[in-house]
């Protein structure tokens, strides 16, 4: 999905910058929206800065991925300080001025990707990047950065800062992979299952090292077969206990998959709408060409038209990729999760 971008100016000038900006990110993907005081915002076309700008600037915190202020730093500050909470959670701000001399990324320089979109910004200006993240300074490898860049989920923060911590003092860090992965190994980092620290990238929920950082990709995909009726309450308790007990991160979870004939089953929606997954039905034909060796049912065959709803929709919904947990039961309410083909690139 693009980013969406806030471009945030104050001056005339700085609403010309804005608008050029604007046309060149929007050019490489982004969604880009102008703002600018009522004056400017008329006469450039931009959204205008309503109100008391600090209580205005928590509606756009809010509701963007990237802030881009066209400014002295100064202004920026204050408008985003009170919003503040971390960097794994704040939007990224990056500021320029308005002669393009300089361009700063100032909040979430890795999370957030603003170190990498002021580099973008420098390309496309010719202003100076004026980075201050010590693993960019030091050319050292971060793993925050790999994690955004590999679309995986951050599990413990505190084992992520404790990680750069340790690669900036020349500690060897471990690392293990479920899945293939490319690029070179950064210096520093080492193959292993063992040692002190390390970072495992894995949609289960392994612990290798004292200190453990789990990154984990959403990769999963959850088969449902249930009796008619079932309510929401039933699968969410059965849900989350065949994660636990199958050691699956909740936030490997992509989808939800059933037969189609469950498509009114209110319960599995409910469930589903509740948890932000999305559910995607198969037929019974879809669900017969499914790829693999699975449990069989002649009753469930006889009632669905496939002898095995959970574990061919889990495979089905995953682009016929490995069967990872096979079918388990829970008080009427049948389980299997799938994991598609993924892979890592440390370049």
């Amino acid at each position: 999905m693009s980013a969406k971008v806030a471009v945030i100016s104050f001056t005339e000038k700085g609403s010309i910058v804005g608008k050029n900006l604007s046309s060149a990110l929007i050019e490489k993907g982004y969604l880009c929206t102008c703002f600018a005081p009522e004056k400017f915002a008329v006469k450039f076309g931009f959204k205008s800065i309503s109100g008391e700008y600090i209580k205005w600037v928590e509606g756009i915190f809010k509701s963007y991925d990237l802030l881009l202020f066209i400014s002295a730093i100064g202004i920026a500050v204050r408008g985003i300080a009170p919003y503040i909470k971390d960097k794994f959670t704040d939007p990224a701000v990056v500021v320029i001025d308005e002669k393009e001399n300089f361009v700063i990324p100032l909040l979430s320089g890795h999370a957030g990707r603003a170190v990498e979109f002021a580099k973008i910004l420098s390309k496309i200006t010719n202003a100076v990047p004026v980075i201050t993240t010590a693993t960019d300074i030091n050319n050292k490898f971060a793993v925050d950065v790999f994690a955004v860049k590999n679309d995986l989920k951050i599990m413990q923060r505190m084992a992520a800062k404790e990680i750069s911590s340790a690669i900036l003092s020349g500690e060897k860090i471990s690392f293990f992979c479920d899945a293939e992965f490319c690029g070179g190994i950064p210096q520093y980092v080492q193959i292993s299952d063992k040692g002190r620290i390390g970072f495992v990238v894995s949609v289960f929920n392994k612990k290798l090292y004292e200190v453990n950082l789990n990154l984990v990709p959403v990769k999963v995909h959850i088969g449902i077969g249930c009796k008619k009726n079932t309510p929401k309450e039933s699968i969410e308790k059965s849900v989350s206990s065949f994660l636990r007990e199958s050691g699956i991160f909740e936030e490997a979870v992509k989808s939800a998959a059933t037969i189609t004939i469950k498509q009114d089953e209110k319960g599995i929606t409910e469930f589903c709408s509740e948890k932000s997954w999305p559910i995607r039905y198969f037929t019974a034909e879809k669900l017969n060409k499914a790829e693999g060796i699975f449990s069989s049912s002649e009753f469930v065959k006889r009632i669905t038209g496939t002898d095995s709803v959970c574990e061919r929709a889990a495979v089905i919904s995953s682009g016929n990729g490995k069967l990872i947990v096979p079918k388990k039961s829970f008080n009427g309410i049948t389980l299997a999760a799938a994991c598609e083909k993924w892979s890592v690139d440390f370049g």
